[in-house]
């Protein structure tokens, strides 16, 4: 009986042992990986993983301000961005569990005057409202009205009499505005203001006190600076109010105070488990909308290599974020940065390490193979992914450059073990050969794993798409205004012999002509075909971009809000 249990106690302290070591490993990957990622003198980040509710890794990297020299510390406060997302719906739930809200009651019951009443509140969680969401109002987000203080009501009137964008439950599309409102009926309900309810309701019971809504002008130690561009040429972000954001992007906090409320949030110490289900529950339109992946309420539903994920990232000026939780593995990971810019996305980087602390993916070593352009050509060539569409790669520059019909440029390069990485990106190609080792198949792997889409080579040349000359005379039947959606329109004009198309509140783009009615334009991956009637100007378009269609009829001036 001893000797079993000193053998039991043996086995314990060996597991124990095997545990730390592999903790230990993990540590040193990931601190080697984020630093490559988040240099010294660049902005900077904190990452948090857990595993069990038990922090396993918590460091900082970079700078938390650039201009006074200071580096970031893991107890920094960062903007959340969307990731705020979670906590409104939990807290709107928090209240549907009192019984003071349904879920299918209408935004009516609640306020009264806002336009739209019948939208449910399952529509305001899970972006199928329809509600014209405020960000995309066409110039709003780069116009000085973004910098105004505003309070709810005022914040509520600057979409509120926006057409909507389809009927209330018919699409799925990501909508600030809509968090918005779960603010305001936050507020009406409880009779505080949606951070002080979300605090006190959810926050302070699990002793999480790092997380707020801060006033800009508050004094809050640790509250770093955003920035933005590349990390080797950043900038000051640009200001926005950030009474703005709202329940949908205003939360600050600690990566650490983040990872307590994940642990928290998806083991059952904030909700009960109906709605907690619900929660974690993609319905509707919601399904399968994003990507392949869906969305519940505050979260976004995936796989990760076969296994269930819910994760949800954040964008603001200066700052990107990210949060990711495996319930299978009991694993967290919070990433805070204070860029917005080109460069590895939070995402990708939350995946990264995710499969760091699993050992199931992402090696560290990208390293590029050394390749001449005469190695590389095995590579350039048209490959078919389907009837409708092809995929190019080929040399530019001394780079791989691969192009998926209607998207934009992206430069990969080949590493070990036949494949071919995507920049900044955990993207990559498999590389299938035939018994002479000649380039066949390539086939496209993304961060979450799932079934790669293959795509069969079908010609060692580009098919670069043919232009022609149109005459000017034909052009002018273009020229015109035609609206995507309210508020979103194309103008169509004449630069130098060239069409031009410019989207309201963008720069303008010149289009290359595949006929009189078909242009293109492969750095921005767009196609615009329109509808020509044998006489007279073109009566609709449509922006063929990003795997989508989208019609666009002629009108006869641009909207107002252009």
């Amino acid at each position: 009986m001893i000797r079993s249990a000193m053998i039991s106690s043996a086995i314990a302290l060996l597991c124990l042992a095997g545990a730390a070591a592999a903790d230990t490993e993990f540590e040193s990957r990931a601190t080697d990986m984020l630093q490559t990622v988040f240099p010294d003198d660049a902005p900077g980040a904190v990452a948090v993983v857990s595993r069990n509710g038990e922090v396993i890794f918590n460091r900082a990297f970079g700078m938390a301000n650039i201009g006074l020299e200071v580096s970031a510390e893991t107890d920094h406060m960062f903007r959340l961005a969307s990731v705020t997302k979670q906590y409104a719906a939990a807290a709107l739930l928090a209240l549907i569990e009192d019984g003071e809200v349904a879920l299918d009651d209408p935004i009516s019951r609640f306020l009264p005057d806002f336009p739209v009443g019948e939208v449910t509140m399952q529509q305001l969680l899970n972006h199928t409202s329809g509600i014209k969401s405020y960000t995309n109002i066409p110039g709003y987000m780069s116009s000085e009205k973004i910098r105004a203080d505003l309070g709810t009501d005022a914040l509520v009137a600057v979409f509120a009499d926006e057409a909507v964008d389809f009927a209330p439950g018919e699409q799925m599309e990501y909508n600030n505005s809509g968090y918005v409102l779960i603010g305001a009926v936050i507020e009406a309900v409880s009779g505080q203001p949606w951070n002080e309810f979300i605090r006190e309701r959810l926050l302070l019971p699990l002793d999480i006190e790092q997380t707020d809504a801060y006033d800009d002008n508050a004094i809050v130690p640790g509250r770093v600076q955003g920035y933005a561009g590349p990390a080797d040429a950043p900038q000051r972000a640009p200001f926005l109010s950030m009474t703005q954001p709202h329940a949908a992007g205003a939360l600050m906090g600690t990566a650490a105070a983040v990872d307590r409320w994940s642990f928290a949030l998806h083991t059952g110490k904030v909700l009960g488990d109906d709605l907690y289900q619900a929660m974690i529950t993609p319905q509707g339109a919601a399904v399968n909308a994003m990507g392949g992946h869906g969305y519940g309420y505050g979260l976004f539903i995936g796989e990760w290599f076969g296994q269930p994920a819910y994760y949800h990232g954040g964008g603001i000026f200066g700052f990107t974020t990210h949060t990711l939780w495996l319930p299978e593995e009991q694993l967290s990971v919070v990433l805070l940065s204070n860029r917005a810019g080109p460069g590895w996305g939070t995402q990708d980087i939350s995946l990264r390490l995710a499969g760091l602390a699993t050992g199931r993916a992402y090696p560290v070593d990208r390293a590029a193979v050394e390749m001449s352009d005469a190695d590389r050509a095995q590579f350039h060539g048209t490959y078919r992914i389907d009837d409708d569409t092809v995929r190019t790669i080929r040399i530019e520059d001394g780079r791989l450059i691969s192009q998926r019909q209607g998207s934009q440029d992206f430069t990969v390069f080949p590493v070990e073990n036949d494949r071919l990485a995507f920049e900044n990106s955990l993207a990559s190609y498999s590389v299938e050969r035939d018994d002479a080792g000649n380039v066949t198949a390539v086939a496209l792997h993304t961060g979450w794993g799932g079934e790669p889409e293959r795509a069969v080579r079908i010609s060692d040349e580009i098919q670069i798409r043919e232009t022609v000359e149109v005459a000017e005379e034909d052009l002018r039947r273009l020229v015109g205004n035609y609206q995507l959606q309210p508020g979103f329109v194309l103008s169509v004009s004449i630069n130098a012999g060239q069409l031009q198309v410019q989207a309201t509140g963008q720069g303008p783009i010149l289009m290359q002509a595949e006929s009189s009615a078909r242009f293109f334009n492969t750095q921005v991956g767009a196609d615009i075909a329109f509808e020509l009637p044998a006489s007279g100007s073109a009566t609709s378009l449509t922006l063929f971009q990003g795997g989508q269609e989208m019609p666009a009829p002629r009108i006869e001036k641009a909207s107002e809000n252009e």
